[in-house]
C-alpha cells in the first residue's frame, strides 16, 4: 500500500476507522452500541468542516433558516442519525447480527409485479438505512443487484463491496461504463431487481434539475431510462428508522414508462418520485444523509447567498407539465 493510500486509510472515512466501527458494532457491549454513536457523531461534526457545512446548508433548505445555533443543531442531528444507522448496518452484516424489526407495507406491490414475471428497478435516496432495505429484498426469492458509486475514500471500496456481497447482494459499480448498463439490462431481463439511488449530485447528462423544497436540485434520470429500456416497473422505496433496530419500509406507486415516452414525460415521472421523497424528508429531515451541499445555489464557489441566488437556465427545474 502506498504512503498516500495509508494516510487516506486513517482518515475519518477511511478503512481503518470503518474496521474499528465494525468491531464496536459487532462485538462491543450493548451500552456502547446504544450510546457511543451519538458522541462519535458529535466529534466528527466538530472536526470535519466540509461535511458539517454541507449538512447545515441542506437542512436550511429543508426546515428553513432558524439562526446559527438551531441550524447547527439540525445539521448535527443528521450526523447522529447517520451514526446510529451505520452502527446497525455494520452489526447487521456481522456474524453477531441482532434481529431487526422491519415493518413492511400492508399492500405488497413488489411481490405482485415479480409474480407477473417482471424484473424491477428500485430507486431510493440517501435516506434511512438502504442497506437493510436492499438486503430485505432478497426475501422475494430473486437476485438483488445493488448499483453503487465508488466510495469517497477509495480505501473502503473493497471492504464495503465485500460486506454487501457476503450478505447476498450483487454489487455493480456505477462507473459510467456502457458495459455496466448492459449488465443491468441483462439482470432485469433475467427478472431480477436492480436498485439505484437518485440523489447523487453528479451533474452531467444523467442529471435533471427537479424542484425540491422550492428550488431546483439534481436527480439522476438514469434509473428511469433503464426501466424504460427494459420495459419493467419502477418503484421508489425508502427505509425509515423508527428507533433502535426498528425500521419501516415505504414503497411508492408502481410506475411503467412507455418505450416511446418523451423526455418531458420521463421528467414528469421523475418529478412525481421526487415529490414522494420530499414528503418523506419533510416528515423526518434528520434521516436524509446528504453531507455535501445538494442545491446548485448552495455550492461553495457561488458568491451570492442561497436566498438571493437566481438559478441560471441550466439549473432551472425541468418542466413537468
Amino acid at each position: 500500500m502506498s504512503l498516500l493510500r495509508r494516510l487516506r486509510a486513517i482518515r475519518f472515512d477511511g478503512l481503518w476507522w470503518r474496521r474499528f466501527a465494525y468491531l464496536g458494532s459487532a462485538y462491543a457491549p450493548e451500552w456502547w452500541k446504544r450510546y457511543s454513536p451519538t458522541w462519535i457523531a458529535v466529534i466528527i461534526f466538530a472536526c470535519v468542516g466540509s461535511n458539517r457545512r454541507g449538512a447545515i446548508a441542506n437542512m436550511r433548505r429543508v426546515v428553513g433558516r432558524q439562526g446559527w445555533l438551531r441550524d447547527s443543531w439540525h445539521g448535527l442531528r443528521v450526523f447522529i442519525a447517520f451514526a446510529h444507522s451505520l452502527n446497525e448496518t455494520l452489526e447487521f452484516f456481522s456474524p453477531r447480527r441482532q434481529p431487526l424489526n422491519i415493518d413492511h407495507p400492508a399492500h405488497d406491490r413488489i411481490a405482485k409485479a415479480l409474480a407477473a414475471g417482471h424484473g424491477a428497478v428500485f430507486v431510493t435516496c440517501h435516506f434511512g438505512n438502504w442497506d437493510v432495505a436492499a438486503q430485505s429484498l432478497s426475501t422475494y426469492g430473486v437476485p438483488v443487484n445493488l448499483v453503487m458509486a465508488r466510495e469517497a475514500n477509495e480505501t473502503t471500496d473493497d471492504y464495503v463491496r465485500s460486506a454487501r456481497e457476503e450478505a447476498g447482494l450483487r454489487v455493480l459499480l456505477s462507473d459510467g461504463s456502457v458495459f455496466r448498463t448492459f449488465s443491468m439490462l441483462r439482470a432485469l431481463r433475467r427478472r431480477e431487481i436492480v436498485a439505484m439511488q437518485l440523489d447523487r449530485p453528479l451533474g452531467g447528462p444523467g442529471a435533471r434539475h427537479i424542484e425540491f423544497f422550492g428550488a431546483p436540485a439534481p436527480f439522476q434520470v438514469g434509473p428511469l431510462r433503464l426501466a424504460r429500456s427494459a420495459q419493467v416497473p419502477i418503484f421508489a422505496a425508502f427505509v425509515v428508522r423508527q428507533g433502535p433496530r426498528s425500521y419501516r419500509i415505504v414503497v411508492g406507486e408502481e410506475r411503467w414508462i412507455p418505450r416511446n415516452a418523451t423526455t418531458l414525460e420521463v421528467d414528469h415521472i421523475l418529478a412525481s418520485i421526487v415529490r414522494e421523497f420530499e414528503d418523506l424528508v419533510r416528515a423526518d429531515p434528520n434521516q436524509w444523509f446528504q453531507f455535501a451541499p445538494f442545491w446548485p445555489g448552495d455550492l461553495p464557489d457561488r458568491t451570492e447567498s442561497p436566498e438571493s441566488a437566481e438559478p441560471d437556465e441550466a439549473s432551472r427545474p425541468a418542466r413537468t407539465g
